[in-house]
């Protein structure tokens, strides 16, 4: 093969990695959409970096080393917020891929950290590289990927929320392209042709018009109405009738959703990221709240006109409707929420007070005082999606004394009762009945709304997301979960608390949002990501003159609210200081008792084994690094040093080895840079290294070598005398 046609085979090489890694990047796309995956990049390049060690054909061994290097440092660097050379992290690493190795083992797919989810995903990226690497150079065509590549994003576009129009031209485009390059480089290489300067511009233009004018052709022209029926209703139908569903176990996807009229029915899971917060805690935030309950679930009250509208980045202290009350004790706060998802209503934090919003592209917002819900708008009041804005609030404590002091309603809470304590007709009168039983032995709303609270902690109650069943025609979707299935998630819990609430005639509303999410990082920054898996609804409580206090009913979930009691703690405070007194007198007639040693300093026990913990995990973690660090300078250096060891490990031994000992010269002189050209007899190969060496040697093992290998002779004598020349020979080739 000339020097021509290895350009182009090179050539050729590059753009198949290049086509490659295009057709891996549409398939980690739908994984930032539809799984809880962040920072995808990371993952492209993982994959670039595996492929270029591919391509300039790094040894396994390297490869493994600086591969797994990678891996290290990214989940360091997206899990971790310890200093990277401080190397604590690895020992924690190596504890957290044991534990999940042991859950693995045992089959609790669930209980698997995100750390090593990651890593495993990382795992799955290395072997598809190799997959594209053994397309590349052994078939040198990734047809396979390509229809592959068709097959997962149509699966995906059509049963899942994932919309792949866009990728499909972008696949469409990337195999035209990728079916004229390879078709000008196997014609160069067959026909042994040259492309290059002028032609190979002309060639590469007409390509790309042929690709931009079918494109725009495909874009513009005409299109046929669909010709045959859509065949996922079939596929879902034929499911039911083979299963044996109705609606009663239809599922739905978690996540926010304006219609929350017939509650009910299953749900599924969704990891599509909702948005970003950097809030410092994390807690609930609230979209909206609904009033009206009408037995198979919420509307929202009339009268959506009724709102208050205010200017991007204006102060709102000044305006009634956000004023705090002077009671609460509040925490100044803010965070910055960057919206993966379009909604033109804002999040805004559970019973927090806002004082500002500045958003990038937002001029004005709306307040609709019925439903606590913020809408972006323009100009002409139209809803405008905010992409990223600023939250600047107060988050409140609530002091259990004030709140136990609320007993009924005061003047100023008549319209707010008629709108919050609304029943439908008809409304079983057991509900009624297990309000009173609950609330019964309590005098003031706070406890009455615990005991409620505390009702559903009962282990007849239980928490799932599965086989949950919708409410029968002439059923009322609060009585069906309290007094017959009692299993459900949070909108079977937070409905039946305000039900009991209204029926206990405690004014309450129903209030859906999301739960605080999970800490992650987000363009360099520590953040909540929260998903539509977060989607959550709850219960809020009127107390008058402190406002809406929420509650959380629903099973396995605690609402992150602060309270406190200033009771408690006034009548404690005389015993709480005698208490402290003798244990102060304590400590100091101990430390009389005691040597004036560091060791028996208050608390030096704990402090001396937190500090050999920390002792032990740098020592072992710097051992580590120092056996990788060993192990990848032997590999490389291994020249200088395996002849020794070769030597050490035949040098008393008598018997048949002259061949063995000879086969690992022949690798030595490899290592030594000697390779044996393809084609070249071992005499001769022999006389070029003896030549290099300025030795006879070689060619006298050689010549020994292919005797024995055609005649068969017996290796013992002839390796007790050519042993010292095979010595001389290993040590030439370290130097």
């Amino acid at each position: 093969m000339n020097a021509d046609s290895t350009k182009s085979e090179r050539w050729m090489h590059v753009l198949l990695y290049i086509f490659g890694l295009l057709l891996i990047t549409e398939w980690l796309r739908p994984v930032e959409k539809l799984t809880d995956t962040g920072n995808i990049l990371i993952f492209i390049i993982f994959v670039l970096f595996s492929l270029l060690l591919h391509y300039f054909g790094i040894h396994w061994f390297v490869r493994f080393i600086l591969v797994s290097a990678f891996i290290l440092i990214a989940v360091h660097f997206l899990y971790s917020s310890d200093p990277f050379l401080t190397f604590k992290w690895l020992t924690g690493d190596l504890l957290d891929i044991t534990a999940n190795a042991s859950n693995m083992y045992e089959g609790k797919w669930e209980l698997l950290s995100n750390p090593f989810r990651t890593l495993l995903f990382f795992v799955l990226l290395w072997l598809v590289t190799y997959l594209i690497h053994y397309w590349v150079t052994v078939r040198r065509n990734i047809f396979l990927l390509y229809i592959l590549t068709i097959i997962f994003l149509s699966i995906l576009d059509t049963f899942t929320p994932y919309d792949g129009d866009m990728a499909m031209i972008r696949i469409i485009i990337i195999g035209f392209s990728m079916l004229g390059v390879l078709a000008m480089i196997r014609l160069s290489i067959q026909e042994r042709l040259v492309f290059s300067g002028r032609p190979f511009s002309k060639w590469a233009i007409m390509l790309a018009g042929m690709l931009l004018v079918s494109v725009l052709v495909g874009f513009t022209a005409p299109k046929f109405a669909s010709q045959w029926p859509d065949p996922v209703p079939f596929i879902v139908s034929y499911s039911d009738k083979v299963t044996g569903s109705d609606e009663s176990s239809v599922e739905k996807r978690v996540g926010y959703d304006e219609d929350d009229s017939s509650l009910g029915g299953s749900i599924e899971p969704d990891n599509t990221v909702i948005f970003y917060n950097t809030a410092n805690t994390g807690h609930y935030w609230k979209v909206e709240n609904k009033d009206i309950y009408t037995g198979k679930g919420w509307v929202s009250v009339e009268g959506m006109e009724d709102y208050i509208s205010f200017s991007n980045g204006q102060d709102l202290k000044d305006i009634k409707e956000f004023e705090i009350p002077e009671v609460l004790k509040t925490e100044d706060m803010n965070t910055r929420v960057t919206m993966m998802e379009s909604y033109s209503h804002l999040l805004h934090p559970q019973s927090g007070y806002l004082k500002k919003v500045e958003a990038e592209n937002g001029d004005w917002f709306k307040y609709y005082t019925n439903m606590d819900k913020y809408i972006s708008v323009d100009e002409g009041s139209k809803p405008l999606t905010t992409k990223e804005y600023e939250l600047v609030y107060e988050m409140p404590s609530y002091d259990l004394a004030d709140l136990r002091k609320v007993t009924e309603q005061d003047e100023t809470m008549d319209v707010l009762m008629e709108s919050n304590t609304q029943l439908p007709e008809g409304l079983p009168t057991r509900i009624y009945e297990l309000a009173n039983e609950l609330t019964a032995n309590e005098d003031n709303w706070y406890d009455k709304a615990k005991a409620i609270e505390n009702h559903f902690d009962g282990p007849e109650f239980s928490y799932s997301k599965e086989d949950i069943p919708y409410p029968g025609d002439n059923q009322d979707y609060v009585d069906q979960f309290l007094f017959e299935t009692q299993i459900g998630y949070c909108d079977n819990y937070s409905t039946a608390m305000v039900i009991l609430l209204r029926a206990a005639n405690i004014p309450a509303r129903w209030v859906k949002g999301y739960t605080e999410g999970e800490k992650s990082i987000y363009k360099g920054e520590s953040a909540y990501k929260v998903t539509n898996n977060n989607a959550h609804s709850w219960v809020e409580v009127y107390f008058s003159g402190l406002g809406w206090v929420p509650f959380e009913p629903t099973k396995g979930f605690n609402g992150q609210m602060d309270f406190y009691n200033s009771d408690l703690n006034s009548e404690n405070t005389e015993e709480t200081e005698q208490e402290d007194k003798k244990l102060v007198e304590q400590d100091e007639t101990q430390t009389r008792e005691r040597p004036d040693t560091p060791e028996n300093e208050p608390g030096s026990t704990k402090k001396s084994v937190l500090l050999s913990q920390n002792t032990l995990l740098m020592w072992s973690a710097g051992i580590i690094l120092c056996i990788a660090l060993l192990l990848v300078v032997g590999y490389l250096y291994r020249r200088k040093w395996l002849p020794f060891v070769q030597i050490l490990r035949l040098k008393k031994k008598t018997g048949p080895y002259f061949v063995q000992a000879y086969q690992l010269l022949l690798k030595q002189l490899v290592r030594a840079g000697l390779e044996r050209p393809e084609g070249q007899t071992l005499r001769e190969y022999a006389a070029y290294v003896d030549a290099v060496y300025e030795t006879n040697l070689m060619q006298e093992m050689t010549a020994r070598y292919e005797v024995m290998t055609y005649r068969g002779d017996p290796e013992e004598e002839e390796w007790e005398r050519f042993r010292s020349d095979w010595e001389t020979l290993m040590k030439k080739t370290s130097s």
